[in-house]
C-alpha cells in the first residue's frame, strides 16, 4: 500500500507548539471513547420513522470497547448529555473481556466501580459523571466488558447509535458482579457509556479523529475493528515512539457545520469539538473528515420538495464551519490535520447532484490549499474511480456509492502519514 501514500499533501508545520501538560507523575489519558447523539433520531423528508434506543428495564447491559492505550488504573465516563431527568445507575463493574463463539463472559479480572465511593450513581440531566479510579492493569488493544445495572425502567435519551460492535443486554436482573449473564438480547448501539480512560507514566497523548459515518465505519464488519481509524492505531502500536491513543469520534450522518439546517444525526462537528475533542484526556493532535453530509442531507431534502440546492452557498457554510474547527483545534495548541471529502456519485437515497458535487469540489480545494491545515491526507485522490473520478473506485465501495468497504477502509487508515505523530522517518508514512 505504500504508493498510496502518494496521495498526501505537503505537510504545514504548525507555528503552535503542542499542549504539554506536566506528566511528571502520571496522567489521565482517553483510551477509547464514542460521540453521544440525542434518542430518539427524529424522522425528516428522508427517514419516515425515528429511530428509538431500546428499552433497558431491571436488566444489565454489557458493552464492549477496544482501549488504545495502557496504564496502571482506569475510570469510565458516563454521560447523560441529552437526558430530561437525572439517571440512575445502580451498579457498574468493569472487566477483560474474551470472545469465544459467542459467549460474553469476562475473566477473573472483573471489579466493582464505585462513583463517590458509593456502587450506584445518580447523574443529572445534561452532566457527564466519572466513576472512581480503578488500580487494574490495562493493556493495548485489549478489550473490556462494562457493565451496568438498571434498576427501573429507562430508554435512553443519550447514546451513540452505531456502534460497530455487538452489546448485550440481559434478562432480568443485575449480573454485574458476574463473569457470565444471561443474554435476552443484543445492540448495535452504545448507551451512556462515553468515555475510558487509563491512568499512564508515559509520556503517551491521543489523537481524535472526528468525522461522520466513514469515520465511525458504517458497512464495515461488526466487531473486527476495521475502520479506518482502527487502521491508524494498527500501524501507530507498538512503533518506537508511536505511542498514541486513538480515539474514534465519528458518528453516522453527522454533519460538519449544519448551517443550511440540522439534518444530520446530533450537533455538528463544529458545534460538539470543545466535549467530543478538546474534552478528551491527553489529546495533542486532531484529524478531520467532513462535509459531506451537509451537502447530501440537503440535497435530498431539496429533492423532495422539488428544489435544487446551491452548491457555491453549501461549499462557503462547510468551510466556514471547518475554519472555526481549525482556529479552535490551534488556540487549543493541538495540531489539526485534514482530509478531503471522497466521492459520491450515483450515491443510494438520492444524495448525489451537480450542485452538490460542484461543493464537494470546491470545499476539497480549499482544504489542499487554504484551509490551514498541519497536513492534508487526499482521500479524494485515494478512493476515486481512475476512470470515473466523481466515484468511489470499484474495488473499495461497499455497494451504496458513498461508504467504502473493509479494504477502503483499510486504504484510508494506511494512507495517513505516521510522520504527523512523530514516528521515525525510516518507518513508512
Amino acid at each position: 500500500m505504500s504508493a498510496l501514500l502518494t496521495v498526501v499533501l505537503g505537510m504545514v508545520v504548525s507555528t503552535c507548539p503542542a499542549a504539554t501538560p506536566d506528566r511528571s507523575q502520571g496522567h489521565w489519558l482517553g483510551a477509547w471513547m464514542t460521540a453521544m447523539i440525542p434518542a430518539p433520531v427524529p424522522a425528516n423528508a428522508y427517514r419516515a420513522k425515528p429511530i428509538a434506543a431500546q428499552r433497558i428495564a431491571h436488566q444489565t447491559l454489557r458493552q464492549i470497547v477496544r482501549v488504545t492505550a495502557a496504564g496502571t488504573k482506569l475510570r469510565i465516563r458516563l454521560s447523560n448529555a441529552y437526558g430530561d431527568a437525572p439517571l440512575t445507575i445502580a451498579a457498574a463493574s468493569v472487566g477483560t473481556w474474551k470472545e469465544r463463539d459467542g459467549d460474553v463472559a469476562v475473566t477473573d479480572t472483573l471489579h466493582a466501580l464505585r462513583f463517590g465511593g458509593r456502587v450506584s450513581v445518580t447523574i443529572p440531566a445534561g452532566a457527564d459523571f466519572y466513576s472512581d479510579a480503578l488500580p487494574m492493569k490495562v493493556r493495548v488493544g485489549e478489550k473490556l466488558a462494562v457493565s451496568l445495572y438498571i434498576d427501573g425502567t429507562v430508554t435512553p435519551s443519550t447514546w451513540h447509535l452505531d456502534a460497530r460492535r455487538t452489546n448485550y443486554v440481559s434478562s432480568t436482573g443485575d449480573f454485574t458482579a458476574r463473569t457470565r449473564m444471561p443474554v435476552a438480547a443484543t445492540s448495535s448501539s452504545t448507551y451512556w457509556l462515553a468515555g475510558v480512560e487509563t491512568w499512564s507514566s508515559r509520556a503517551t497523548s491521543a489523537i481524535v479523529v472526528l468525522g461522520d459515518s466513514i469515520t465511525n465505519g458504517y458497512r464495515s464488519t461488526p466487531d473486527r475493528d476495521r475502520r479506518y481509524p482502527d487502521v491508524l492505531f494498527e500501524r501507530l502500536r507498538g512503533k518506537k515512539g508511536c505511542a498514541h491513543a486513538v480515539l474514534n469520534a465519528g458518528i453516522d450522518g453527522n454533519e460538519a457545520a449544519a448551517y443550511a439546517g440540522t439534518y444530520g444525526n446530533g450537533p455538528s462537528m463544529a458545534a460538539r469539538f470543545d466535549r467530543d475533542v478538546l474534552g478528551q484526556p491527553g489529546v495533542r493532535a486532531v484529524l478531520v473528515l467532513g462535509g459531506i453530509n451537509d451537502i447530501g442531507e440537503p440535497t435530498m431534502v431539496a429533492k423532495v420538495a422539488g428544489k435544487v440546492v446551491d452548491g457555491d452557498a453549501l461549499a462557503a457554510q462547510v468551510i466556514a464551519g471547518l475554519r472555526q474547527i481549525v482556529r479552535k483545534a490551534h488556540a487549543a495548541k493541538l495540531r489539526v490535520y485534514g482530509a478531503t471529502i471522497t466521492p459520491f456519485a450515483d450515491t443510494l437515497g438520492g444524495a448525489y447532484s451537480a450542485q452538490g458535487e460542484r461543493a464537494r469540489e470546491q470545499i476539497n480545494d480549499w482544504i489542499r490549499h487554504r484551509a490551514g491545515y498541519d497536513g492534508v491526507v487526499d482521500f479524494d485522490a485515494l478512493m476515486r474511480d481512475p476512470a470515473h473520478p466523481k466515484h468511489l473506485r470499484p474495488a473499495f465501495d461497499s455497494d451504496d456509492h458513498l461508504h467504502p468497504n473493509d479494504a477502503g477502509y483499510r486504504a484510508m487508515g494506511e494512507a495517513i502519514p505516521l510522520r504527523w505523530f512523530g514516528c521515525r522517518r525510516s518507518m513508512r508514512g
